[in-house]
């Protein structure tokens, strides 16, 4: 009896045991440093190397009170756009030092930010040190982050973060901060809209399909609400592959979709920092419409309309639409460039875009039986 005793209290040890390391697994992986992993430095630096490097200057600086952070730009002078880099929950540490240089080689002023002062060693010591953040006082940081580039002379700026940088770059997009471009990998996602209208630029989304800290339903939720807001995105979500997949050091490291996040990373950055800060000052013309939304009698039914039928551009152009409704419940779509917006009651909302598609586009409100009644128009985009 005692012996069967002693066999059935073993066989609950060895239960409870290996629920608590499966428990305390499920809960931490996306942050787990495995054996394999040489320490919390790991860099990807070396597969993302190119033949031809540029020369950089690099260096600490001191951008806001005590703290210090790593900065990064080309040795030739010119006019870069300024890029603030945002750590994971470890810190800033070696890894991210290595990215802001691989980002300044590709013609970026680059600020990697610390929001901690220190750097975790342990997940304990992270988990601490997020939790024991003072939000407001982070986003004065990052603020100030912008403010040095901005002294450097740097005129487009965008924000870039992994994980928690993730979440915090865009904190910083809500923040009332102007920025050019926001990046996001793998961060903890807002999805109310009456937030997300503060962002007035493209977002970079990156992702993957098995993050259980950022579920595939809450980045859709994401992408959902900033098209519906007008908000031009490129939420990506990678196939096979868990949270901090960017990690070198972690355990759901996953190098070939680092390698091509990374590509998608520098031509997003391009795109919304070097070629449209040309354009702007260049070629690029903006055409501005005003328009109002509206219900009007027509056989004894109600009618909704816009006032204005047609829009006429050039491909190339920035286009302004302001839209106020007078009347009933309305909003603006526009499905080629992924524009919905709704328009408040007596409010005026603005819907901007570049025509870079030519052709003939219908403008339309949403609303069951608008669009059917009448409520479109034809967007003209002259090749």
């Amino acid at each position: 009896m005692k012996q069967n005793t002693m066999v059935i209290g073993l066989v609950i040890l060895v239960v409870l045991i290996g629920g608590y390391v499966l428990f305390t697994n499920s809960n931490n992986d996306q942050h787990i440093v495995p054996s394999s992993a040489k320490n919390m430095n790991d860099s990807n630096s070396a597969m993302l190397q190119k033949e031809n490097d540029t020369a950089i200057n690099s260096n600490n600086i001191n951008y806001f009170e005590n703290f210090n952070g790593f900065y990064a730009e080309p040795a030739i002078e010119g006019n870069y756009p300024g890029v603030v880099m945002i750590h994971e929950w470890w810190g800033l540490n070696d890894n991210i030092r290595d990215m802001a240089r691989e980002l300044a080689k590709e013609g970026y002023r680059v600020l990697a930010v610390d929001l901690f002062g220190k750097l975790a060693t342990t997940q304990n010591e992270a988990r601490t040190q997020t939790s024991n953040l003072n939000q407001e006082k982070a986003l004065e940081n990052l603020k100030a982050a912008i403010d040095y580039l901005r002294s450097k002379g740097s005129e487009k700026m965008a924000s870039l973060g992994w994980c928690f940088g993730g979440g915090q770059s865009l904190k910083l997009a809500l923040s009332g901060e102007k920025l050019d471009a926001t990046v996001i990998y793998y961060g903890q996602l807002v999805t109310d809209k009456t937030q997300l209208q503060k962002i007035k630029w493209p977002v970079l989304g990156i992702f993957g399909d098995k993050d259980t800290s950022i579920p595939v339903q809450t980045v859709n939720a994401f992408k959902d609400a900033l098209a519906f807001l007008g908000i031009q995105n490129n939420i990506n979500i990678y196939a096979g592959v868990g949270h901090a997949f960017a990690n070198p050091s972690g355990q759901n490291y996953a190098p070939n979709e680092t390698k091509d996040a990374w590509t998608k990373t520098v031509s997003f950055l391009a795109e919304n920092l070097k070629s449209k800060a040309s354009a702007t000052k260049t070629t690029t013309e903006i055409k501005e419409f005003t328009m109002t939304s509206f219900f009007e009698m027509k056989d004894n039914k109600p009618a909704p309309q816009f006032s204005i039928k047609e829009i006429s551009v050039n491909k190339g152009n920035r286009v302004r639409i302001n839209v106020t409704n007078t009347k009933g419940m309305h909003d603006f779509a526009i499905d080629e460039y992924g524009i919905k917006k709704e328009t408040p009651l007596n409010e005026e909302v603005t819907i901007e875009f570049t025509a870079d598609k030519a052709g003939e586009f219908i403008y339309y409100c949403s609303k069951p039986g608008h669009r059917q009644n009448g409520q479109w128009g034809t967007l003209k985009v002259n090749g």
